[in-house]
This record gives C-alpha cells, sequence and structure tokens, in this order.
C-alpha cells in the first residue's frame, strides 16, 4: 500500500488506511515532537494533537504521497503552539537575531559517507545529543530540524512558524554556529568527536539515538500511550466537548499555521467533513474501534462512543455548537443478542503472535528475540507469592552474564575504575518487567556493599558470577486473547549434571497499562521442530545437528604445546592442554552449543562457553571431510581412531 492508497482508503472510512498512516509515520513523528520540547508527556499531547489534526484534514492535502512531510509539519506547528504558551516571546519577528541582514544560508554537507567512521555507545550518543540540543534556542532547534531532518524548505518553514524567511535563515545560521561551539567545548571536556563538522555529526547523533529507540521499543510505546489517551480523551467526554480538543482547533487551525494544507481544486467547502463523518460512522458499524489503530482513526475523524450509543461529529471536535442529528438504528432483540454473541466469540478467538508484535504486546516491550531470551535466562517459575531479594538477584546474575554470548541482549557499558561491569539499566528493567513489576532504582539497589547491585542514572554496576550453564530456547508458537496468552516453546539446557531438552508453556496476563506479563511456566512435552524445521536425532536425542561426539588430539610444531580433545554426546567438551617446556597441565571444561546463523553447506559452527571461568572458543566442523577446525587459535584436530 502506498499513501495514495491509504489516504483514499481513509477518507472512505477504511481502517487500513487509518492503520497505515498511524504505523508508518508515528515513531519518527512522535521522536521530532521529542526533541521539538524536549519532554516526554509534552510530546505525546503533541503528537496526539497533531493526528486529530491531520485525520480530520485529510481533505486539505492535495498530494497524498506527500503525507508524511505534510504531518511533520502540523507536528512542529503544535509544538510551536505549545513552547509559546510557555513563552508568548518565542518564533516573534522581535526575537529574530540580527533581522536586519540579508541573510543567504549555505547548505554545510550533512552527508556522514565521507566523514572517519562514527562509534558511539547508546550512553554517550545520548549525552552527545543533550549537550548539543541544548546548545540551540527553541527557535533555532526547530529551524534546524524542520530544515534538515524534515526537509522541509525555507520558505514553508517560515509559514509554519509565522516569520520572514530572513528570520529562518538567521536561526539557521546561529543555530550552527551554537552547534559549532559547543563541539569545541565537548572535545576540550574529552568527547571524541573525530574532527567531523558540528552539524553533520549532530545530525548522525540524532539518527543514531532514534535508532536505539526505534530498537527497544520506547517509540512503539509512546505511539500505544498516544492511541490510548486519543480515545479516552474523547470516549470519555461528554455531549459539552471532545476531552480538549477544541483548544486544539481554536490554537491552531488557521490557514496561514498550516502551510501546505491547501484544499484539491474543486473541492467544495464542506464537502471534506461531511465525508469525514460518514466515513466515522462506517468504521464503527464495520467494528473498526475495536482494533487499537481503529480507536485513533474513530476519534480523529469524530466519533464519541457513550455506553455504544451516540456520534458526535467533527464539528463537536473543533468545538462549534452544531451538532449533526443523531441516528439510531433500531434493532430487535434477536438480531442484537446474535450480534453480541458474534462480538463475543471474536473476542474470545485466539489470535497469532507474529514476530513483529512482540514489543507492543509484551510488558518492557520486547522484541521476540528478547522474550526468547528471557525464557532461557529469565525465572523457570513464577511464585504466587513474588519474588525474594535473593531470587531477584539470582535472576540479574543470569540475565547479565549471559548477555555477551547472546549477542549483547542487554547493552554493556564495559567497566568501571574497579573493573565492576556495568548494563544498561533501562535494558535490565525491560526484561524484568517481561516476568515481574520489580524494577531497579537508584533508591533501592545496594550503594557502597561492596559488589552489589549500584544504580547511578542509567547505568547498573554489578559483578555477575560465572554461570555454570548454557541455555536456549526456542519460540514455537504463540497466541492470544484479550484475557490471556500463551507461548509455547523448546527449552534445551546444558548443565554439568546433564542435557534437559524439553517443550515447555508460558502464560501471560495483561498487566495495569494493558501488556502482557508472565505468570506461569510449565513444562507440557518433549521438544517439537521449530520454525526452521530442525529434526531430532533418535540415536542421541539432540537437536540436530548434534556434536562431532569423539576424542581429537594436536601436537603444536616444534615440540610446543599438546592438547587433547573429548566431546560427548551432551556436548560436554573437555580440553587437556600439556606445556612441553615445563610439563604442567592444564583442564578447561566447556559447554559445546550450534551456532545456527553460522552454520552452512556443510560447514557447522559451534561455540564452546567456558563452565570453568576459560575463555569462549569457536569450531568448525566438515561434515563431509570429518574436520575439526579450532576458529579461535587457528589450527585444526585430528580425531583419535
Amino acid at each position: 500500500m502506498n499513501y495514495t492508497e491509504a489516504v483514499a482508503l481513509a477518507k472512505a472510512g477504511d481502517e487500513r488506511g487509518y492503520g497505515f498512516l498511524y504505523e508508518t509515520t508515528y515513531k519518527s513523528k512522535y521522536y521530532l515532537a521529542l526533541q521539538y520540547v524536549k519532554n516526554e508527556e509534552t510530546a505525546r499531547d503533541v503528537l496526539q494533537e497533531a493526528y486529530i489534526r491531520a485525520f480530520t484534514k485529510l481533505d486539505m492535502l492535495a498530494e497524498p504521497e506527500a503525507f508524511p512531510g505534510w504531518l511533520g509539519k502540523i507536528v512542529a506547528n503544535t509544538a510551536k503552539n505549545v513552547l509559546v504558551k510557555k513563552n508568548p516571546m518565542l518564533f516573534s519577528e522581535m526575537g529574530a537575531e540580527d533581522e536586519g541582514e540579508d541573510f543567504e544560508y549555505r547548505i554545510e554537507d550533512d552527508s556522514i559517507e565521507s566523514q572517519p567512521e562514527l562509534s558511539y555507545t547508546r550512553q554517550e550518543t545520548q549525552e552527545l545529543v543533550h549537550q548539543m540540543i541544548d546548545s540551540l534556542s527553541e527557535e533555532q532547534r526547530m529551524c534546524i530540524l524542520m530544515f534538515h531532518i524534515e526537509g522541509v524548505p525555507i520558505s514553508e518553514i517560515a509559514s509554519t512558524l509565522g516569520c520572514s524567511e530572513n528570520t529562518v535563515k538567521s536561526r539557521l545560521n546561529y543555530g550552527r554556529k551554537n552547534l559549532k561551539r559547543k563541539a569545541e567545548e565537548l572535545q576540550k571536556k574529552g568527547y571524541k568527536l573525530y574532527n567531523v563538522a558540528p552539524l553533520p555529526l549532530f545530525l548522525y547523533l540524532l539518527r543514531t539515538q532514534e535508532g536505539y529507540l526505534m530498537a527497544d521499543g520506547s517509540l512503539a510505546a509512546a505511539g500505544k500511550s498516544v492511541v490510548d489517551a486519543v480515545f479516552r480523551s474523547v470516549s470519555q467526554a461528554g455531549p459539552g466537548g471532545a476531552g480538549g480538543t477544541g483548544t486544539v482547533a481554536q490554537d491552531s487551525f488557521g490557514a496561514q499555521a498550516e502551510a501546505g494544507m491547501q484544499p484539491p481544486p474543486g473541492a467544495q467547502q464542506g464537502s471534506g467533513m461531511q465525508r469525514t463523518l460518514g466515513a466515522a460512522q462506517t468504521a464503527v458499524k464495520t467494528g473498526f474501534l475495536h482494533t487499537t489503530i481503529g480507536k485513533v482513526a474513530a476519534v480523529t475523524v469524530g466519533v464519541c462512543l457513550a455506553g455504544g450509543a451516540a456520534f458526535y461529529g467533527v464539528s463537536q471536535i473543533l468545538g462549534q455548537q452544531e451538532e449533526p442529528e443523531i441516528v439510531q438504528e433500531k434493532q430487535e432483540p434477536e438480531e442484537a443478542g446474535e450480534q453480541q454473541k458474534q462480538k463475543q466469540e471474536a473476542e474470545e478467538t485466539p489470535a497469532e503472535v507474529k514476530d513483529e508484535d512482540y514489543p507492543e504486546l509484551i510488558a518492557g516491550n520486547l522484541t521476540k528475540e528478547e522474550v526468547e531470551y528471557v525464557l532461557a535466562y529469565g525465572p523457570q517459575e513464577i511464585p504466587e507469592q513474588g519474588f525474594t531479594e535473593e531470587e531477584i538477584r539470582q535472576i540479574l546474575n543470569a540475565v547479565c552474564e549471559a548477555s555477551s554470548r547472546s549477542g549483547d541482549i542487554i547493552e554493556s557499558y564495559g567497566s568501571d575504575a574497579n573493573w565492576h561491569p556495568m548494563y544498561s539499566a533501562a535494558d535490565v528493567n525491560r526484561m524484568f518487567a517481561s516476568f515481574s513489576d520489580y524494577q531497579f532504582t537508584e533508591e533501592n539497589d545496594e550503594d557502597g556493599v561492596e559488589y552489589g547491585v549500584n544504580i547511578d542514572g542509567e547505568v547498573l554496576t554489578f559483578v555477575p558470577a560465572t554461570l555454570s550453564y548454557v541455555c536456549e530456547t526456542e519460540i514455537i508458537s504463540a497466541e492470544y486473547t484479550k484475557e490471556t496468552m500463551e507461548i509455547y516453546y523448546n527449552y534445551e539446557c546444558r548443565r554439568e549434571s546433564g542435557q534437559e531438552n524439553v517443550q515447555k508453556k508460558a502464560v501471560l496476563m495483561p498487566n495495569e497499562e494493558g501488556l502482557y506479563q508472565i505468570t506461569s511456566i510449565e513444562e507440557v512435552g518433549t521438544p517439537i521442530a521449530g520454525n526452521e524445521g530442525e529434526a531430532g536425532n533418535e540415536e542421541t536425542g539432540q537437536s540436530s545437528p548434534g556434536f562431532p561426539v569423539g576424542t581429537y588430539s594436536y601436537v603444536a610444531m616444534a615440540g610446543g604445546t599438546r592438547a587433547e580433545l573429548t566431546i560427548e554426546e551432551s556436548g560436554r567438551t573437555t580440553i587437556i592442554e600439556i606445556m612441553s617446556a615445563s610439563g604442567k597441565t592444564y583442564t578447561h571444561t566447556y559447554q559445546m552449543s550450534v551456532d545456527t546463523s553460522a552454520t552452512a553447506n556443510g560447514v557447522i559452527t559451534y561455540i564452546l562457553t567456558p563452565v570453568d571461568g576459560g575463555t569462549e572458543r569457536s569450531f568448525t566442523y566438515n561434515e563431509n571431510q570429518g574436520s575439526l577446525y579450532d576458529v579461535t587459535n587457528g589450527f585444526s584436530w585430528t580425531k583419535v581412531e
């Protein structure tokens, strides 16, 4: 679907149109609003008002394919109104820098491709964005974001902000100078800026931070809260108004303030509002309101449900006095009862959880991969009385220690001056949110306790003990209704005492925010083939492709180290090294696992995870040649007959 099709569908009251318009834009526009107003709650309010304005003014959009940019200008104008309420002197000609000068704004290359390769951690990115954006005034910030991020021409920025083009150029120039001063100041403080020009660096950092927020589900969570807020604000409002949305209209529905919002040629006055109301009625009749996106669409096109009874038109939302006639179709009791039954059955029918659905459904906004990680290293049972402090600490130990070998599920910030590992507190708390209400904060940490848990801002410092086991999970299926979610998954855990290989079921229930939280875990049977169709090995009981069981040897050239390696059917691996010069013997134990992401064309890649404190190693095994190769140390092992 493209924007032309989506706008046409939305005007016709089709939920697919509203869904496409919202889903493809809300994350980037929320991030933009957040940079404009620098406050999460205010940014959500701005986003809510912007969508109300956009969906009620679709007939004013001459080019549907330009919807994202058009919406961006509405977001900017709405944010401007919020900032002006706090400071009426903002965005006025009186506030322009050197208004009398004739500025010729020269566009600085904002491409980072020709610059040195940049590498910043999430924490460094956030710190730099905060420092650099605070160096700009509100006027400079909005002009730079609109021009360089949204690509809005200077003439349209001037129209949206209600100032002259020369004022916009002035603010762009002074904003760039302020960024340069701040970059020089940061470099003196020790920040590594890679000699990149300040403006391209600032734009790169903004895009990087947006990527982080998209990845961890923060932007998705904000979008959902906006959906709910819009629906609540209107559905709870009585005939006297639409939850305060009338002030939105009065504040910011001016023609000049909405640059580019011109009706298509030949459009008739009032026809757009009539079609919008008709679309709202169609949406409600088709049951569209029961979907999350439907709540936004139905509300923003002017529908208000009070006990399932009445319609209030767009004129009500815009704060006008005239109300449309309320039309109700009488239903026979039998017909009404059948519809109610069908509605109830639809709500109780389980829906499949698709991979992209997990962040929107799971508490903590976890991805499918992150849910599998929690099921592997999180609690294996959920106590009715809640977790004890010791259990909380054990779970923290497991999720932190196993993270590095699981693709850094929890972001690492390296080590502090005492060599204590530092982790992202937000990532840890997201993991815990999926099965508990417990969150690590500065108020409940163990500051001052040696090897205790310490929270300092966004950093959690903790020294986890090495785990003596390796676990893997694979979700086989997941379904949910309004009341519950069930996730079936394969669980494999390799310990010194042996290997556990079972199928489990996790039951999740909605929490107060409507997100699903794990409430119980139970074993339900033997593993079954997952999404990748891996079959079991009947002889060993291991998941295919299994392990290269046997004894292998290696002798270094010129009388160097000799070593012997033994791989058991469980994947337990023992390496004995004999130093030729001293005669000393060293024994290390590992748990072998298959790296499915790097296994192809008959060559299997294995990860050897240390059980006794050694270092992780990587091996490959060529099934056709029967050869085992130590990738980490660069030599081949010979099988002992």
